[in-house]
């Protein structure tokens, strides 16, 4: 079958279409010959359905085949609605924008001067202090900058 009523013919038969489309289904019914046989069995098969005793599961069956839909594995489509909810994603974009703000401050970034990886560049910025006093003394010797970086730490203590 091929026409445009083929999906509708269930809700036909069910008794479900708003009573314009039934009317138009009606009318189709009588000029295609493959709409009234796909109406005929879907007639059929919902008469000898109702035909059927009632089926009432047992408590147990209902709990396993219960407890076996909760086993399957999630769809992935289900899965991504799950992430894509907004009590998920806005913490984690928060997140994941916070730590990109960490990593760009914390990083030497593009602009960096190549000097800030040489260790001993890094050190004596570290005791910028200490070296701006071993200037100021004039002193010569590695010996009088040792002094000097323990006049700091006593000077440091309470």
């Amino acid at each position: 079958m091929s026409c445009g009523f083929e999906e509708d013919l269930t809700a036909y038969v069910d008794g479900e279409l708003p009573p314009a489309r039934r009317v138009e289904v009606e009318a189709h019914l009588g000029t295609c010959a493959g709409c009234r046989a796909t109406h005929a069995l879907l007639g059929n098969a919902v008469a000898r359905l109702a035909e059927l005793p009632a089926f009432e599961p047992s408590p147990h069956t209902r709990r396993a085949v219960l407890a076996k839909l909760d086993a399957l594995p999630m769809p992935w489509w289900e899965r991504l609605k799950v992430l894509l909810r907004p009590a998920v994603l806005v913490p984690s974009a928060g997140l994941a924008a916070a730590l990109a703000v960490a990593l760009l401050m914390a990083g030497p970034g593009v602009d960096a001067p190549p000097e800030l990886a040489d260790p001993a560049v890094m050190e004596l910025a570290a005791n910028l202090e200490v070296a701006e006093d071993y200037e100021l003394l004039g002193l010569d010797s590695a010996e009088d900058l040792e002094v000097v970086a323990n006049l700091h730490e006593l000077e440091e203590m309470p």
